[in-house]
């Protein structure tokens, strides 16, 4: 079976993808996710998905192995490829993880042990907080600060912490007062305050763990300033060696903790709103973050929306999207003030059934989601601007075609013919449809050739071509539909012979069709009333395609001359003798190797062959 039968992926599904950071979701027909995957560059990664004819890689029989053979079955399903834009390549590792736990697509593999990216767990709901890494972020009260991608850089930062912030990691059970436990080493070295010797009282500590909170937030401004000032005043003291280490401190912690934004443990509903846009049209990008995880995105475009004034755009979307929805969140995150706020916020409290912010976020988490979301709009709306053809369904290939060959009228329909003959034996012509880039098999036509004696390819061709139009003109309905262009397997000849079929008939009441032939020496395109053929390198699309239809083609003439072939060499003057079924007539053609062998074998030689009785060897003898 042949790939194209196997899927409906297509090349733009990749072709018109960003080439940023990000998460690509691969879905069935029905709009299922089947496997979801993450890369530094988008387009990149999705085309390796794909062959360089642009169809999709597909494992043959047993040779490919494993996840190969895996990925392989996997794209005779994809017909849509979803995209979520991140900053980089470590908020896509995280977004991936989220998304496979929320959609546990078919084809990805999912650890059976649930293990989970570490976090740093701050237990702000004990009286003398202390910090630790754990890989289960529950909603009891304490502050989650993560994902981490590897452990090793978590308690790295952790370490890196306790000498900015002395806060304590051990798990005593400490009270308010009256803490009467022997400090431990961290003490000694400056890495806690020792809460339970009553050392601190608990405002101080509450200090420190504010700091923390503060810092692991995103919000190293304040604690990076305090560090630099520190540094700067060590350096004015000639006190180099702890200038150096309030230096190397502040690097080693902002180079080992990652923020991410994209998955801060809570148990928020939020709608994330970003908003981009160019003359008269705007693009919406809204972000799902559920239970604190970013895990769907949605865009809307809006007509006749004026750039100057983005707020009034964002006010109506707001309107008309949570006019229907069934869920509204706690939280929708907007990109700037619009109108009547507070009477917004009170409509939706109101189908929520309990109280919605809507909320300008400046700093912090939240902003960065926001800012993520209206990245998004922007690398949407760029590529709307960019690849009309894509959004509006139309292969590229086929735009850049029409261009090479300056027709006025789009491409929609393109029919490629062939001829398969041996000889003067068997000759049939195919027709073979493209339609908006896709063959359409059924339109597919194959022809007998019945006037032409010999081996001429083309006045074969002249007839194929003569009776597909003559069908056309007669109303026929397997004939009716006109192509935009026709393709002729061959060279200079079979072109000129198949133009001189069409000018006949636009002499009548026919179109003047356009018509191409391609050459399989060295991939020449011949246009009529041109001298030189357009040669078009190696790997590009448009050439692809026109290859592909031209070998589709040759394939659909090949495989019914085959079929008459074969049907032929089963009718023989054996068929005639009575008594002569297909297992003696076989057992004959295995001993003897050939009518003439058998014509010439004497009665004792017929009679040797197993299961043939002397009655039908008689018979055998008198009729050859």
């Amino acid at each position: 079976m042949k790939s194209e039968q196997l899927s409906n992926a297509a090349p733009e599904l990749w072709q018109s993808l960003p080439n940023v950071p990000g998460v690509y979701l691969m879905k069935a027909s029905d709009g299922t996710v089947i496997y979801v995957g993450k890369a530094i560059r988008l387009r990149t990664r999705v085309r390796s998905y794909f062959g360089d004819t642009g169809k999709p890689k597909l494992a043959v029989g047993s040779r490919e192995k494993s996840a190969h053979a895996l990925t392989s079955q996997m794209m005779r399903y994809v017909t849509e490829i979803d995209y979520i834009v991140t900053e980089t390549e470590v908020e896509a590792l995280i977004l991936e993880n989220n998304l496979i736990k929320a959609h546990q697509p078919r084809y990805n593999v999912k650890l059976k042990d649930d293990k989970r990216y570490p976090y740093l767990c701050v237990t702000v709901n004990e009286p003398f907080p202390r910090i630790y890494v754990t890989r289960k972020a529950e909603n009891d009260g304490a502050r989650y600060f993560g994902p981490f991608v590897h452990v090793r850089s978590t308690r790295q930062t952790l370490k890196q912490l306790t000498k900015l912030f002395p806060i304590r990691t051990c798990t005593l059970p400490l009270t308010e007062t009256g803490n009467k436990y022997r400090v431990c080493l961290d003490y000694h070295i400056g890495r806690c305050p020792g809460p339970c010797a009553n050392k601190i009282d608990v405002p101080d500590y509450d200090e420190i763990v504010r700091k923390v909170c503060q810092f692991l937030s995103g919000n190293t401004d304040a604690v990076v300033k305090e560090l630099t000032t520190q540094m700067e005043a060590a350096a004015e003291a000639l006190d180099f060696e702890t200038a150096a280490k309030y230096r190397d401190t502040l690097k080693d912690v902002q180079q080992a903790i990652t923020t991410q934004s994209l998955d801060t443990v809570s148990a928020a509903d939020e709608d994330v709103i970003g908003i981009a846009a160019r003359t008269d049209i705007a693009c919406v990008q809204l972000l799902r973050v559920r239970d604190g995880k970013l895990l769907e995105r949605e865009h809307y475009y809006l007509n006749d929306a004026d750039p100057e004034s983005l707020a009034t755009a964002l006010n109506a979307f707001i309107s008309q999207y949570y006019q229907n929805a069934v869920f509204v969140p706690k939280t929708v995150v907007l990109p700037m003030l619009i109108e009547s706020m507070e009477l917004i916020e009170d409509w939706l409290s109101e189908k929520r059934g309990s109280r919605v912010g809507l909320h300008v976020p400046r700093a912090g988490r939240l902003r960065k989601l926001q800012s993520l979301a209206s990245k998004n709009a922007e690398v949407l709306l760029t590529q709307r601007e960019q690849n009309v053809v894509y959004s509006s369904g139309v292969e590229p290939a086929l735009v850049e075609l029409q261009e090479l060959l300056a027709l006025k009228h789009p491409l929609r329909r393109i029919e490629a013919y062939d001829i398969s003959n041996l000889g003067d034996r068997f000759a049939v012509g195919s027709m073979v449809v493209l339609e908006d880039g896709k063959p359409s098999s059924g339109e597919y036509r194959r022809f007998k050739i019945r006037t032409v004696a010999g081996q001429n390819d083309f006045a074969m061709m002249q007839e194929v071509i003569t009776r597909r139009f003559r069908r056309a003109l007669a109303n026929d309905e397997k004939f009716n539909k006109l192509p935009d262009l026709i393709l002729i397997d061959g060279g200079k000849g079979q072109l000129s012979a198949a133009q001189t079929v069409i000018k006949t008939f636009a002499a009548s009441s026919l179109p003047d069709i356009p018509m191409i032939a391609l050459a399989k020496r060295i991939e020449e395109i011949f246009v009529p009333g041109k001298s030189e053929p357009i040669v078009l390198r190696e790997d590009n699309p448009t050439l692809h395609m026109i290859q592909r239809l031209r070998d589709e083609a040759h394939r659909f003439a090949v495989t019914y001359h085959r079929r008459l072939r074969q049907k032929s060499l089963s009718v023989s003057v054996l068929d005639e003798i009575p008594n002569l079924g297909p297992k003696r007539k076989q057992a004959l053609l295995q001993h003897f190797g050939s009518i003439e062998a058998i014509r010439e074998a004497g009665l004792d030689s017929l009679l040797s062959v197993k299961g043939i009785p002397r009655s039908v060897a008689e018979n055998i003898r008198k009729h050859l």
